[in-house]
């Protein structure tokens, strides 16, 4: 059935349709817009499309360039979008429905429009369904409702700019789009109810959308003055970095031999030239004189022409031609090839790059001093065109960068970020400034709530391992316990030495409970022994571990946890019989690599098995906490705050300074170390907690611990001291979170009560 379609016109024609969305009880809904940022001044929703049936749809006209010449005089496409959305998009008793519901109900909150009762988005109900891409609405068009398919292309519609679109054809596209959608998710409603998964759709994934939506309508704050001083600074220590390979003595010797070719090269194509002209021909004699001269000048050192400026240029450390001419032949560096890029040509990409650099045992060498400074340079030109001038281009005019948080960017099902990519913001310890960009706004704070070896902790519950499980209950640090049971030390000693900096084996133990840490989370990732090799060496300190011992390694770890082992051959069995795996919140990854003939296919099927049930759950849990936690401010249970960026396992959040205290911390540590996860997906983890950090700061990358009792409005004022804050908590360190209400009772019922009375 083809989608019929009508374009509302006036008033009686916009109540007939929110009579229809009442009578059905479905409204899909769908923005169009000129396609600038949500958040720009620039930003214009040109029509809303809806869809209360299969079939039939009918499009608002909002700011369209055309919309009056379609609409009754008076027409107010605000008021109007207001009147449908109480009547409608906050009515308990319409169920909304929407692909990529996040993008729209941004644009109805823009306009004061809030919506309430169930909403179901197709582009999630698809992923939870099959978590492969592609997840558009145009692929599941062409793939469940073929006859439509491509429909976005009729009369070349998709080559027209967004801003361009006529309003007729822009309405059709528009009810074609929430009429499809609507079909889709009837189906796909169904489908998630007969395969089980309907609870952890509308309990999880739907909940989840509604919180991310907030997360993406507040943003992050970026302080432009400071990015400005960043896109001014960083330029010249990139220059330096550069400069510094440059003045290497082979780089400087191969750069010589290389221009010297390509010169020898371009005499060499004027004197072939030469050769074909006539010396007794007049009319040659011009070009003669013209290519001598050429010959006698470059001979000369006069280069002119911009051609001949490209002999004589430094060598390029970005080109795909002379970077690998450098690293590769035998006037260069001569590194053996270990890798191949898509055009089968040597590779100098940073995996590459890291892994050459565990082939050179001496720091000092000339070789490894190349490839240090040629990593170094990388990681600057990535911090700045990714994360100073990226975020420069991308920050909107309220002053913030409103990311996407992708509940279906990963097949793991852990949460992805774009535009831009949130997840992967540098450590402090790698750059200090990028997260310094990222300042409270006015008047508040950051607060970070980072989960503690939340993928350890699921590993250690699903496999039931004794030796972790006892570490984490008894507030030990894992990885140090297990170093310490390694080499036959007892634990507390083991925590002495690493903890003292001046101990003679300080290093030694740090090397250890890193080595410790790098084999277990390997063994959660999967990876094999080539990259544990990578994971365990230190270049830099002289530490170069092979894969035979990165092996070794994972056969003594194994030895000692046999409980893993067990587990990990379970998931196995289970995979094989199954085709998938399933996580404690119910989400299928489907691995059918599992029964391929395909060896590597099959190992890659494997390593999940392991892989997707801790880190899945691992991110589940912060993400159905921060849920829980989100529903209870909305109630006036806690003290308000705005989340801006969640993390795979961390929550950051702004707020003001007073909401921050031992009650609210507390209520937090709570929800977070153990969530209410039985009545909504029938499982509770009770052998272990997951444990919780707190920590506060003006910027994303000032990250204090948290102080029971101290008045964090200290923080805003212009004499705070960073070094004050951290003799006051020197007196608190050794005071756990649970230990709270039974040390600070009075004060815990205190600022609950005095919340309370605030609030009502």
């Amino acid at each position: 059935m083809e989608t019929r379609y009508t374009i509302i016109k006036n008033k009686k024609e916009l109540k007939k349709l929110i009579a229809c969305c009442k009578a059905t009880g479905y409204a899909c809904c769908d923005y169009e817009t000129n396609a600038e940022p949500i958040y720009n001044k620039s930003f214009k929703p040109t029509i809303l499309s809806v869809s209360w049936m299969p079939g039939f749809g009918a499009s608002i006209p909002l700011d369209h360039f055309e919309t009056k010449d379609y609409t009754s005089p008076g027409w107010n496409w605000k008021k109007m979008l207001r009147k449908f959305g109480e009547e409608v998009i906050e009515n308990y008793e319409i169920t909304k429905v929407a692909w990529n519901w996040k993008f729209d109900d941004q644009i109805n909150q823009k306009y004061q429009i809030f919506y309430r009762g169930t909403c179901l988005d197709g582009m999630l109900a698809k992923y939870l369904l099959n978590e492969e891409k592609p997840n558009d609405l145009k692929s599941m068009v062409r793939r469940y409702l073929p006859e439509y398919g491509n429909y976005e292309k009729q009369d070349a519609f998709d080559k027209i700019p967004w801003d361009k679109k006529e309003l007729d054809p822009l309405c059709h596209y528009g009810c074609q789009d929430t009429d499809y959608t609507l079909r889709l998710m009837v189906f796909f409603e169904k489908k998630l109810i007969d395969l089980g998964l309907y609870s952890t759709f509308r309990n999880l994934i739907m909940s989840a959308s509604r919180v991310l939506t907030s997360v993406e309508k507040n943003g992050l704050y970026l302080d432009r003055e400071f990015n400005n001083q960043l896109l001014e600074t960083y330029k010249p220590k990139i220059d330096a970095a550069r400069q510094a390979i440059y003045d290497l003595p082979r780089v400087k010797k191969f750069e010589k031999k290389y221009n010297q070719e390509k010169i020898d090269k371009y005499i060499q194509s004027i004197e072939a030239e030469l050769e074909e002209l006539d010396y007794n021909d007049p009319k040659d004699k011009r070009k003669i004189v013209s290519r001598e001269q050429k010959i006698s000048n470059i001979k000369a050192g006069i280069f002119t022409t911009k051609k001949e400026q490209e002999l004589i240029r430094p060598i390029n450390l970005g080109s795909p031609v002379d970077l690998p001419a450098l690293m590769y032949s035998e006037e260069g560096f001569h590194f053996e090839v270990i890798k191949n890029n898509e055009s089968g040509k040597p590779s100098t990409d940073e995996e590459t790059l890291t892994n050459l650099r565990l082939t050179v045992k001496k720091p000092d060498s000339p070789k490894a001093i190349f490839l240090d400074r040629l990593l170094e340079l990388r990681g600057l030109e990535k911090m700045y065109k990714t994360y100073i001038e990226g975020w420069n281009e991308k920050v909107q005019d309220d002053d913030r960068l409103h990311g996407r948080f992708l509940i279906h960017g990963t097949t793991s099902g852990r949460l992805s970020s774009a535009e831009p990519n949130a997840q992967q913001i540098p450590k402090t310890s790698v750059d200090p400034n990028i997260k310094l960009q990222l300042k409270a706004p006015k008047g508040t704070l950051y607060i970070a709530s980072d989960f503690s070896q939340a993928e350890l902790r699921i590993m250690a519950h699903l496999s039931g391992d004794e030796t972790y499980l006892n570490a984490f209950n008894s507030g030990q640090d894992p990885h140090l316990a297990i170093a310490a049971t390694k080499y036959h030390i007892p634990y507390e000693e083991a925590l002495k030495i690493y903890e003292d900096e001046n101990h003679p084996e300080h290093k030694i133990w740090k090397v250890r409970r890193k080595q410790a840490k790098q084999i277990a989370f390997g063994l959660i990732y999967g990876i094999g022994a080539k990259l544990l090799a990578v994971k365990l060496s230190d270049p830099k300190s002289g530490i170069i571990v092979t894969p035979e011992e990165a092996q070794k390694e994972m056969d003594i770890f194994f030895g000692q946890h046999p409980k893993l082992k067990t587990f990990l051959k379970k998931q196995e069995k289970f995979l094989r019989k199954n085709g998938h795996l399933v996580s404690l919140f119910g989400r299928k990854r489907r691995l059918p690599q599992i029964y391929s003939n395909d060896k590597g296919e099959e190992a890659y099927a494997l390593r999940l098995a392991l892989n997707f049930p801790c880190q899945s759950a691992a991110s589940d849990m912060c993400l159905f906490g921060s849920i829980l936690i989100y529903y209870l401010m909305r109630q006036g249970k806690l003290p308000s705050t705005k989340s801006v960026c969640l993390v795979h396992d961390a929550n950051y959040q702004i707020t003001k300074p007073e909401n921050i205290n031992i009650w609210s911390i507390y209520e937090m540590w709570q929800i977070y170390r153990n969530p209410l996860t039985k009545p909504y997906f029938g499982f509770q983890i009770d052998d272990l907690d997951m444990e919780m950090d707190f920590v506060i700061g003006r910027s994303m990358a000032e990250e204090l611990p948290f102080i029971p009792g101290y008045d964090y409005r200290k923080m805003l004022e212009p004499d705070f001291s960073v070094e004050k804050y951290m003799e006051e908590h020197k007196k608190y360190k050794h005071i756990k979170i649970k230990e709270y209400p039974k040390i600070f009772k009075k004060e815990i019922e205190r600022y609950k009560e005095d919340y309370e009375k605030k609030i009502h």
